[in-house]
């Protein structure tokens, strides 16, 4: 009687090779983060995507920011890397993020915050001030610019200029709301004031006005000369707007798309109106 033939071999997988293969993808990620080529090698994207929601840690590139509360925002003391070139706004010389700036930058290891007594501002205390929607920022918007942020766009507040050099005083006679209080009082920051609350009620039509502006990515972005914005980004309410209204504030930002954002537990979508013309029937 012959004797049985061998097993066939069994097939043993390397999974030490299977994860070396993906060196050559962290290593351009981290390559990027040391050239600080934030939006040709976006370095908030994860070098291998995943379901779970794992956050870049950069290395040895965490800036420093002090809150400063009468601004609603956090004077950068000590700059690592080369994000601050798209983010962030300059006053007379200093830089400043504003909370979703903080919050983003935060999550990701980028930034440190510090109170004024130099003792550190933890994640939670950071996203207190953003759900809070005292200083400019909901927590919708938040979620919004971490999204586009995510992809790599350049996004700045809606009527707040990049940089300011020279200061300049104008006086403030209404601040009625939290946007437009945490925007003057930013401005005010180094001596520098400008009065945005009558530009930005004629550009509210209800509850619906533009957050952020948002650029495409570009790493030879400036920001003494932005340009003008790829669109403005608007948030939607629960409650969707009327056809008047759309009309209304696409008029006053003629030659600037608009387009539309809804945060629903989390889920953020963007929208955009285009006009169709419609065949008549018979």
């Amino acid at each position: 009687m012959p004797p049985p033939p061998p097993p066939p071999p069994t097939r043993v997988v390397d999974h030490r090779r299977r994860r070396s293969g993906r060196a050559p993808a962290i290593a351009a990620a981290v390559a990027a983060e040391d050239d600080g080529e934030e939006h040709h090698l976006n370095p908030f994207l994860d070098a291998a995507p995943s379901s779970s929601s794992s956050r870049v840690q950069f290395r040895k590139v965490a800036s420093r920011a002090v809150w400063v509360e009468e601004a609603g925002a956090a004077e950068v003391v000590d700059i690592k890397g080369k994000l601050w070139l798209t983010t962030g706004v300059n006053r007379d010389g200093k830089l400043y993020y504003n909370v979703e700036e903080i919050g983003f930058l935060a999550e990701r290891g980028a930034l440190v915050l510090l109170d004024d007594e130099g003792k550190t501002i933890g994640m939670e205390e950071i996203y207190g001030k953003i759900a809070g929607g005292k200083y400019g920022c909901s927590w919708d918007a938040f979620q919004a610019y971490k999204h586009l942020k995510l992809l790599g766009y350049i996004i700045g507040r809606y009527g707040v200029p990049w940089t300011v050099k020279r200061s300049h005083t104008f006086s403030i006679t209404d601040s009625s709301t939290s946007a437009v209080d945490t925007d003057q009082s930013l401005n005010r920051v180094g001596g520098a004031c400008n009065d945005i609350t009558k530009l930005l009620r004629e550009m509210c039509i209800g509850d619906m006005h533009p957050s952020f502006e948002v650029y495409l990515p570009n790493s030879k972005f400036k920001k003494t000369s932005p340009g003008d914005p790829s669109f403005l980004l608007c948030l939607l309410s629960d409650k969707p707007p009327s056809r008047e209204e759309l009309e209304t504030v696409e008029n006053k930002f003629e030659g600037i798309p608009l387009k539309f954002c809804h945060v629903d537990n989390g889920r953020v979508s963007f929208l955009s109106f285009n006009k169709a013309a419609l065949p008549s029937l018979p």
